[in-house]
């Protein structure tokens, strides 16, 4: 009897004895398992909301556009239907703040071309997307305006600047745009009417390689005319979309950028990442695809 009793005992022992185990492993398992799969979750279930910080930059009051110096003729016939339409560029100004609206104008189905302010927060976010895109960037550059009660933004130049202090906040302000291949101003009202701060700027671009399109803020500027002679690539905007923030007006004014292209040959246009001109351009572009070529700033560049 006592043999049984210690037999059973036994038996009972060796049926108990790996379950611990099998519970550890099982145990070892879930941990690694939570382990691994933690991390993507966080990324899937807690995305990283886009940072946009700071109000929208302002508008600076500027005068009518002069017409578009003619684009000359060339010599060879054109081998396509499309490459006899007069030419259209149109750059989206003041990129960098907020994110969302700025990457549906980027992801357009047209080539738009891009100006970024240096040091809009999601600039060098938004620029890699639109390099991605393969789109013309350019750097949106804070000018000093004739309004000092206008805040241009951070990096702005200054026309009482002293030459190395203007040029290392020009520098500063290309570098914060990655593979910007040209440069607009920003307000500036009272810097493109400055021949020798212009001077200055357009100096060190044409070092830099870089072209200059005068946004045109005010009647005086003579940053266009400083840039031809100086060979600096360069041109001008014709129109302005989206000054007046009522869809008609924008309407209205593209059609006008189709009347100055077709009247010069080639015609270049300012917009905004506003909600209103994208949904007037995502609904009107395809239209006026037909009567102009919509190309990259860079091909209306003297």
């Amino acid at each position: 009897m006592p043999s049984r009793k210690s037999g059973k005992r036994r038996s009972s022992k060796r049926k108990k004895g790996p379950e611990p185990t099998r519970f550890k492993g099982l145990f070892l398992h879930v941990i690694i398992f939570l382990f691994l799969t933690f991390p993507l979750a966080i990324v899937l279930l807690v995305p990283t909301p886009p940072v946009e910080r700071g109000s929208h930059p302002v508008y600076e009051e500027f005068t009518k556009a002069p017409k578009t110096p003619p684009v000359k003729k060339r010599k060879k016939k054109a081998k396509s239907a499309e490459k006899k339409l007069p030419l259209v560029a149109i750059i989206i100004d003041d990129m960098g703040y907020d994110y969302n609206l700025d990457k549906e104008f980027i992801l357009l189905d047209a080539p738009l071309s891009f100006a970024f302010l240096p040091y809009g927060p999601n600039t060098k976010r938004l620029v890699h997307i639109a390099h991605k895109k393969k789109r013309d960037i350019l750097v949106h550059l804070p000018m000093e305006p004739e309004n000092k009660a206008l805040d241009p933004g951070p990096g702005v130049l200054m026309v009482d600047m002293g030459f190395d202090e203007l040029i290392d906040t020009l520098k500063r302000n290309i570098s914060c745009v990655p593979g910007a291949i040209g440069v607009n101003n920003h307000m500036g009202s009272r810097f493109t009417a400055d021949a020798r701060a212009m001077e200055y700027v357009l100096a060190y671009l044409k070092e830099r390689g870089l072209f200059f399109v005068d946004s045109r803020t005010t009647k005086e500027t003579i940053a266009f005319e400083t840039a031809k002679k100086m060979g600096v690539p360069c041109a001008e905007r014709a129109v302005f979309l989206d000054h007046d923030n009522n869809k008609q007006k924008i309407g209205h004014e593209l059609e006008r950028l189709v009347r100055v292209a077709k009247k010069n040959g080639a015609a270049i246009a300012i917009g905004h990442p506003y909600k209103n001109t994208y949904e007037v351009l995502f609904q009107r572009l395809p239209i006026i695809r037909k009567e102009v070529r919509l190309v990259p700033v860079h091909m209306l560049v003297h």
